[in-house]
């Protein structure tokens, strides 16, 4: 087993299947022009053998699937089957909901039990806005057919203060309504974040958020696993919320994430564009490929850091 001095280990692996999406949200994108596929991105069958290798050589025991998209990534359906079957303690899937009636049969028969949505709004006009794409109705559509299938569901939610900072309450009503935990995340100062004036303009802090939700609940902090990327409260007889406060309380001294990337490339700190080319491990033996993916991961091990610094990187290309 890999351990720095911290005691960090690589146990949660997210994937990424593709680095296109459907939506060039705000947040993520400058410009308005979608994300498309990385050049060179690996097959399913190819990444299912680097996940194989991952585990024997790190020992990853849970996985997320993400993108950019993921469900329309044609490789969706074909990993999705072949994850399920490599033992793993828990497999999960972030999407932004647009396909997932389309894919709910794929989903529900693979046995996946949890999905994550981001979701930063519940008003039409607004997630047209913010996304620059997609239909309110067909998401909500589709987070509804997951819990009707009895799939858990988490929404993810990025509060920005000029977008949808008046739906910090709205958005937990609708999550509290129907079993969902909501996880506010804290917007990251990735990609064209990480200079000008747009984070300073939209970010908010978990001390902000909770002093909105306090204004009508009662709440009370409540553990989280010792890796967790969420600080979560308890709001007594009704549920729980999270908030992913990357700037107020980062979670990285207890970070055990690795990424890898569509295109082969591990990474080991979403705060450090460094990272490692594992594509062309798929053509070693198993005890040569092992062998050299040891070293590439005590590499990565070393990139993580004590605390979120941003990154010119966007968080799409490697995984979010």
């Amino acid at each position: 087993m890999i351990v720095d001095r911290l005691g960090r280990r690589f146990r949660n692996l997210r994937v990424s299947l593709t680095a296109a999406c459907n939506y060039a949200c705000t947040y993520c994108v400058p410009d308005g022009k979608r994300l498309m596929p990385a050049k060179n991105e690996l097959g399913a069958d190819e990444i299912l053998v680097l996940v194989t290798l991952l585990q024997q050589a790190a020992g990853i025991d849970k996985l997320r699937i993400t993108g950019g998209e993921p469900l329309i990534s044609p490789k969706f359906d074909e990993f999705l089957q072949g994850v399920m079957q490599l033992g793993l303690d828990d497999v999960s899937l972030t999407t932004n909901g647009q396909f997932l009636t389309q894919k709910r049969d794929v989903i529900v028969d693979s046995g996946i039990r949890r999905i994550n949505v981001s979701l930063d709004t519940l008003v039409a006009e607004k997630f047209r806005d913010i996304a620059r794409s997609g239909d309110l109705a067909t998401v909500l559509a589709g987070i509804d057919q997951m819990l009707e299938a009895g799939v858990k569901v988490k929404i993810n939610m990025v509060p920005l203060r000029t977008k949808n900072g008046d739906e910090i309450v709205s958005m937990l009503d609708y999550c509290l309504e129907r079993g969902i935990e909501l996880r506010y995340i804290e917007l990251m100062r990735m990609g064209h974040l990480l200079h000008g004036n747009q984070f300073q303009a939209d970010y908010m802090s978990m001390a902000s958020l909770l002093d909105l939700i306090g204004e009508k609940y009662e709440f009370s902090r409540t553990d989280a696993p010792f890796d967790s990327t969420a600080v979560r409260f308890q709001i007594p007889d009704r549920g729980v919320f999270g908030i992913i406060a990357n700037e107020s309380e980062p979670f990285c001294k207890s970070c055990t994430r690795l990424r890898l990337s569509s295109d082969g490339h591990l990474y080991g700190c979403l705060s450090n564009s460094r990272n490692q080319y594992v594509g062309d491990l798929i053509h070693e033996s198993t005890p040569i490929a092992l062998s050299k993916l040891q070293s590439m991961l005590m590499s990565a091990l070393e990139d993580k850091k004590l605390a979120f610094e941003g990154e010119v990187t966007v968080m799409k290309f490697i995984g979010g």
